[in-house]
């Protein structure tokens, strides 16, 4: 190593201050298509070379490493963690049992199904669902 090299990596305080230089920060050829990337990434399109085909013809010219690239990085962020929604049995349990007998957790969650599913709502005149909250 040169004397400049050395002398740079000694007077760095935090380790990001050695990733700076010509480099970073510069545009790439896939920026155009990063939101179609995204969008299709998100309706659940992971191929990475079905991808690449589909960029193609909307004007891409970067090669299909760099979009296998992208979305490494996208397959290898942690992602966020939803909550499965109930099975159908467990809903119409809670639908068809005494409403005295669900654990406050199970009228949380039927609450919640009614609120997101306006057709599940019980007509008020039904006699099976009195005891139900609506």
């Amino acid at each position: 190593m040169t004397y400049r090299t050395v002398k740079q990596f000694a007077d760095v305080v935090t380790p990001e201050e050695l990733f700076t230089g010509q480099w970073q920060n510069r545009p790439s050829v896939l920026d155009d298509c990063k939101p179609y990337l995204d969008d299709r990434w998100s309706e659940g399109c992971t191929n990475a070379w079905k991808l690449w085909e589909e960029i193609v013809p909307l004007g891409y010219k970067g090669s299909y490493q760099r979009v296998r690239a992208y979305l490494h990085d996208k397959r290898t962020s942690p992602r966020p963690v939803a909550a499965r929604p109930p099975s159908p049995r467990a809903v119409a349990g809670w639908i068809l049992r005494h409403p005295d007998t669900l654990t406050e957790s199970e009228e949380l969650q039927l609450k919640a199904v009614r609120t997101h599913c306006p057709e599940r709502r019980p007509h008020p005149s039904c006699p099976f669902l009195r005891g139900h909250a609506h």
